[in-house]
């Protein structure tokens, strides 16, 4: 078993790593290579930041439909365009900056919401059976 300290900083070891493969080489086998590696470093982000999560999720009754797998994946689905656009002629480069910039946003908003004191969340881990009772109460 990993430490906690390194298990904890692994999902971002793999992103960072996959965004250094995909940028600084050239070979298309490399490229798919850091696709993986990207993957498997954002799904991994996702299993942990909802194993942390404590903050009770109550959905809106009117909201348009978007599966929270959809929803947890936007910040990576920004950085991976962020990272297409990168590839483009130099004029596209700076448009490249947006969406990465948007997803790190997006990732920083989740992660200071979504940790709460300890004492006062304990209780509330993420429950999908509450969750559905929580919107048939609505």
């Amino acid at each position: 078993m990993c430490p906690r300290w390194l298990y904890e900083r692994l999902p971002a070891c793999y992103l960072l790593t996959a965004v250094g493969m995909i940028m600084l080489t050239d070979s298309p086998l490399l490229w798919l290579a850091g696709a993986l590696l990207f993957v498997a470093g954002a799904a991994s982000w996702m299993m942990r930041s909802s194993y942390r999560r404590t903050d009770l999720v109550i959905f809106p009754t009117k909201r348009w439909f978007q599966p929270e797998w959809l929803y947890e994946a936007q910040p990576f689905i920004w950085l991976a365009l962020g990272l297409l656009l990168s590839h483009l002629p130099d004029a596209m480069a700076l448009v490249a900056l947006l969406p990465c910039a948007w997803a790190c946003r997006c990732l920083w908003v989740r992660s200071h919401y979504r940790h709460h004191a300890a004492g006062l969340a304990s209780h509330l881990r993420r429950d999908p059976a509450r969750r559905r009772r929580v919107r048939l109460l609505r």
